[in-house]
């Protein structure tokens, strides 16, 4: 779905420093996972309400709530982005783009109906807190799960502009409201009110592009329920690599040496979620790296490929292409793991610096400096797996997820058991042992690529 990838092309070859900003800007805002940045504008926005609040701990009680909200709604959703979004990139190889917004809405409808039962026992769970904080609660985790639906397709559109801007004025709009409900003294119940009306804005925004850039005479259609347009295997990858992602926090939120009650039932760990959400902030620049050279220089090399390959090219000529196109993904993903080497070691450079400027205690640096190293790994192995998704290498992608999502399980565990001076040695493993093994895999796949092709044809 290599939509956007047309446009930067044009930006990147004005050859001015503007234009060149301009790419990686908006890659950034694709390709960083719009959870990142999401966390980093409220953690942007916390730090200067905080001045305004009479009760500093609803401070505390806003992150952890939005925190709970990435991580539950972004697991829920693992199990239908990677195989929605083969759904779409495949009405988008059939040329059936009317087949495409009917079958989002119905995504979204079918997502939102299950995650409203998913949600809904917290309205039980989580005692203390007010009705009002309980139904923005299951309303921000609705709004956010039709979020992570639509960035399925972002990358597929090519009104870049339109999705940069949707995003910052929906940021602004939760940084304007939440100084303005601070104010009049609306509280915990303020914040998260302003958190929901920005990405009530930002789902809206989002529908609003797609339905314009993919018209259909239909409304709502489940024909991604299929069951020829069903992927399993995507399903369960898409579950156990936002698992993996999230596991190593929830077993510090729940361990009793590690995490501490925040609000009612939700728990957290301030001493690895801080480290930990900055080196997830450190990934930006390397994620859009990646994503600029995805869609920019791999995509041509793999679309080339493969036409040679369904339109009866020369066995000469289908080698030439397999050459071009290994030699375009090996550069690109030692670019982003050499460039993001660079940018870590600058963050590990100056993070008492950074440290000190967000008010961040500089004795969780030492944590941190694990973590980012662990977060380039983790950026190197999902360059790594994303490729695979490309070359639809979906057992070898799911079985690379699943040992991700148990090591870095396993791994955290048995850190949190030998204690704090061991905090982020686990997911720092668990993403070395995950970028080693997908490493090896592509390679192996690469070099049996064009006997495999066409074995997998027959």
């Amino acid at each position: 779905m290599a939509g956007i990838g047309f446009r930067l092309q044009k930006l990147l070859k004005k050859e001015s420093l503007l234009s060149v900003l301009k790419a990686y800007g908006y890659s950034a805002v694709i390709g960083s996972g719009s959870w990142i940045i999401a966390v980093g504008g409220l953690i942007f926005t916390a730090s200067i309400v905080k001045d305004f609040l009479i009760d500093k701990h609803y401070v505390l009680q806003f992150l952890t709530t939005t925190t709970y909200l990435f991580a539950l709604s972004l697991i829920y959703t693992g199990f239908f982005q990677l195989y929605f979004s083969r759904y779409i990139s495949d009405r988008i190889f059939e040329k059936k783009l009317d087949k495409i917004l009917p079958n989002i809405i119905g995504m979204i409808v079918f997502t939102l109906f299950f995650g409203f039962f998913l949600v809904l026992p917290s309205a039980f769970i989580l005692v203390d807190t007010s009705i009002k904080y309980r139904l923005l609660f299951i309303f921000s985790f609705l709004v956010l799960s039709g979020i992570w639906i639509l960035n399925v397709i972002l990358s597929a559109l090519k009104t870049y502009r339109y999705i940069f801007y949707s995003f910052a004025v929906s940021y602004f709009l939760i940084f304007i409201l939440a100084i303005i409900f601070t104010f009049f003294n609306f509280g915990l119940e303020g914040l998260l009110a302003s958190f929901l009306i920005g990405h009530g804005l930002l789902f809206f925004l989002l529908l609003f592009l797609v339905a314009f850039e993919f018209g259909s005479d239909r409304f709502i259609d489940f024909d991604f329920l299929n069951k020829k347009n069903i992927y399993p295997s995507l399903i369960i990858t898409g579950f156990f690599l936002n698992l993996g992602l999230w596991i190593d926090k929830f077993l510090y939120w729940l361990h009793p040496d590690t995490g501490d009650n925040i609000i009612s039932v939700l728990r957290a760990s301030f001493f690895y979620d801080l480290p930990m959400f900055l080196a997830y902030m450190a990934m930006i620049p390397g994620m859009a790296l990646f994503l600029l050279r995805l869609e920019t220089d791999f995509a041509k090399k793999y679309d080339d490929y493969y036409t040679a390959v369904r339109e009866g090219g020369t066995l000469t000529k289908i080698e030439e292409y397999r050459e071009e196109m290994i030699l375009t993904a090996k550069t690109s993903i030692m670019e982003v793991f050499k460039g993001q080497l660079i940018f870590t070691l600058i963050f590990i450079i100056f993070a008492e610096g950074i440290f000190r400027l967000l008010g961040i205690p500089i004795i969780y640096i030492p944590t941190f400096n694990i973590v980012v190293l662990g977060t380039w790994l983790l950026l190197f192995f999902l360059s790594i797996l994303t490729i695979l998704f490309y070359l639809d290498r979906r057992k070898e992608a799911l079985i690379i997820s699943v040992i991700f999502a148990l090591s870095n399980g396993v791994f955290s565990y048995v850190t949190i058991l030998l204690g704090f001076e061991y905090t982020g040695l686990g997911f720092l493993f668990s993403c070395l042992l995950s970028a080693i093994l997908s490493l090896i895999i592509l390679n192996k796949i690469f070099n049996r690529l064009t006997y495999e092709t066409f074995m997998y044809q027959r």
